[in-house]
């Protein structure tokens, strides 16, 4: 009977540890635990992003590892081939591929030239693709994307399949940084670049994002001394989020996009189904390798002094200082105010370099 009575007591006493520990350790860390102050507890919330997980995706033409509960739209066929795939709650969000884009004509002369041929032909229908297409005055990625909701008002109509695509919307388009591609047509094209800009949405919302595109030159011919052939836009991909939010979304965007596998059905029907000289130049797979190397490439050359200023900027707008957790790296948000508050050793303020290093979560004060 004694002895069951000590065994009872050390488990007491184990249960009680267990407890106390459990207590000290919720006042200290880990995501949505409390942090003493000395004005009270304040906890730590983790970010959206930080939560993303992934799931599989396919159709017919690709697989894919997408966010989970993320919304994927698509259209076109072949080489013609789009899908956009966005946060349904926020859908700035964003991952967004076409395989190509054409015609973009070269002039708006060479624009009208098209304009006057189908009115005297007596047949509009047969010469639409020209007649309505978007004038590339400057063979640029840049100026694409800064036409870019031109070009998608054109696809939709030219092809229904397109009408149900959710279409990144590019208003206010502003390039903050550009770097050369590794694209699959890159050796074709008279440009090929990864941009890092910034856009409004079509709420109106700051948006930014990297954007990539090769432009290639279908060819010259002259009419009246017109040249009315156009350009050809391969290699576009578009990986967008909120603005100020791309150093945390980069990761999950950049993954997502890397994780796209054409099938061979549809790599095979599609080679079929257009000239020799495009089947040689693009390879799916390799296309989808190439776009995301040069995003890489692109980040790591990015200039953080961008970054900091841009973050700093958002800090200060939206009422935070950002500090670290020194026993995980982790960096958060903490309200503004937070370091006065705090008399611990475990959250120090980050250095200027620690603003081009993604955030897990924030710093919140209780009933906020």
């Amino acid at each position: 009977m004694k002895n069951k009575k000590i065994i009872i007591i050390v488990c007491s006493i184990i249960v009680l540890f267990g407890l106390v520990f459990a207590a000290i350790k919720l006042t200290s860390t880990g995501s949505g635990n409390l942090v003493k102050t000395n004005k009270g507890n304040v906890k730590i919330v983790a970010s959206k992003v930080s939560k993303i997980e992934f799931e599989d995706y396919e159709n017919d033409a690709l697989s894919m590892k997408k966010p989970k509960g993320w919304e994927v739209t698509f259209g076109g066929d072949g080489m013609f081939y789009t899908i956009s795939v966005y946060d349904k709650e926020n859908p700035i969000n964003k991952i967004y591929l076409m395989l190509k884009i054409q015609p973009l004509l070269k002039s708006d002369s060479a624009k009208k030239s098209w304009q006057n041929y189908a009115a005297l032909s007596g047949n509009s229908s047969t010469y639409k693709i020209y007649t309505t297409a978007v004038v590339l005055n400057n063979p640029t990625v840049k100026e694409f994307y800064s036409k870019f909701n031109d070009v998608t008002d054109f696809l939709k109509g030219i092809d229904s399949t397109y009408n149900t695509v959710k279409f990144p919307v590019l208003n206010n388009f502003d390039v903050v940084e550009e770097f050369d591609s590794s694209a699959s047509m890159k050796s074709y094209a008279m440009d090929s670049k990864v941009l890092r800009a910034t856009f409004k949405d079509e709420k109106n919302n700051d948006g930014e994002g990297m954007f990539m595109a090769s432009v290639v030159n279908f060819g010259n011919g002259y009419n009246l001394g017109m040249d009315t052939t156009y350009y050809m836009i391969y290699d576009i991909y578009a990986i967008t989020c909120e603005k100020d939010n791309f150093i945390d979304y980069e990761d999950v965007l950049t993954k997502s996009i890397n994780s796209i596998e054409f099938k061979s059905s549809y790599v095979n029907k599609t080679i079929e189904n257009n000239n020799t000289e495009t089947a040689n130049a693009l390879k799916l797979s390799a296309s989808v390798q190439a776009a995301f190397d040069s995003y890489m490439s692109a980040w790591e050359k990015r200039s953080t002094t961008y970054d900091i200023m841009s973050q700093k900027q958002s800090d200060a707008t939206l009422g935070y200082e950002r500090v670290y957790d020194t026993e995980t790296n982790e960096i958060y948000k903490a309200y503004n105010g937070f370091t006065d508050d705090y008399s611990g050793e475990r959250y120090k303020s980050i250095s200027d370099d620690m603003y081009t290093k993604k955030t897990s979560g924030y710093i919140e004060k209780i009933g906020e």
